[in-house]
C-alpha cells in the first residue's frame, strides 16, 4: 500500500516538533541598524546646522550691506546739503562781488561827474543856460538856451580851453522868439578826461563848428 505526504515542508517541520517562528536577530546585527540610524539623524543634524549657518551668515551679510546702505545714503544727503550749502555761498559771494563792483564803479563815476560838472561850470558864459546833460561813458550831451549865438561860441572855446573837453562838435541852434526876446537853443556833444590824461580825438572825428558871432 503506497502513501503520500501532502504536507508543505513547513507543515513538516511542525508536524516533527520543528521552530514555530522566524529566526532572531543577532547582537551584530541590532548593532549595525543603531549605528546605521545614529549616523542617519548625525546626518539630518548636520545638514540643518549647515542650513541654518548659511542662512544666518547670508542674513548677516544682508543687514551689513543694507546698514552699508543706509549710510551712504546718509552721507551721500550730508554731501548734497554741504554742496547746496557752497553753491549759495559762490552765489552770494558773486552777489557781493558784483555789488563791489557796481559801487566801486558808481564812486569813480561820481568823481568824474563832480570834475566834470566842475570844469562846465567854470566854462558856461554868463547869460547861457543848460537845460539837460547826459555824461555815459566820459561822453557829454548837453542842451542849452542863450541869447546869442556869440555866447555859443564862447561857451565852445571855454570847454576846449579848460583841457578836459575835447571832439566838441557843435551841430547848430534854433532860433526862437518868447515875447519881445529871441533865445537860441542848442545842443553840443563832446567828451572828457582828465587833465593830466592825454587828450585821445576819435579818428577822423570833424571838428567843432564854432558859430559866427552876431551882435544882438
Amino acid at each position: 500500500m503506497i502513501k503520500v505526504n501532502l504536507l508543505s515542508p513547513e507543515k513538516k517541520e511542525v508536524a516533527r516538533g520543528g521552530a514555530t517562528g522566524p529566526e532572531a536577530p543577532s547582537f551584530e546585527e541590532e548593532r549595525e541598524a543603531g549605528i546605521s540610524k545614529l549616523a542617519m539623524i548625525m546626518a539630518v543634524v548636520v545638514t540643518l546646522g549647515t542650513i541654518f549657518w548659511m542662512y544666518y551668515s547670508q542674513d548677516k551679510v544682508l543687514t551689513e550691506m543694507l546698514q552699508t546702505r543706509s549710510e551712504k545714503q546718509g552721507q551721500k544727503a550730508e554731501l548734497d546739503k554741504v554742496l547746496k550749502k557752497i553753491s549759495a555761498l559762490e552765489k552770494v559771494k558773486k552777489d557781493l562781488d558784483r555789488k563791489v563792483e557796481i559801487i566801486n564803479d558808481l564812486k569813480a563815476r561820481q568823481l568824474d561827474t563832480v570834475k566834470m560838472m566842475d570844469e562846465m561850470l567854470n566854462a558856461l558864459p554868463d547869460w547861457v543856460w543848460l537845460t539837460n546833460l547826459v555824461f555815459s561813458n566820459r561822453s557829454i550831451t548837453l542842451r542849452g538856451k542863450t541869447l546869442g549865438n556869440n555866447l555859443i561860441s564862447d561857451f565852445i572855446s571855454n570847454l576846449k580851453g579848460t583841457r578836459c573837453f575835447y571832439d566838441v562838435d557843435f551841430p547848430g541852434s534854433n532860433r526862437t522868439r518868447s515875447g519881445s526876446l529871441d533865445t537860441f537853443d542848442f545842443s553840443i556833444t563832446c567828451k572828457y578826461k582828465d587833465k593830466d590824461q592825454p587828450e585821445k580825438p576819435a579818428p577822423g572825428k570833424a571838428k567843432a563848428k564854432t558859430p559866427e558871432k552876431t551882435t544882438n
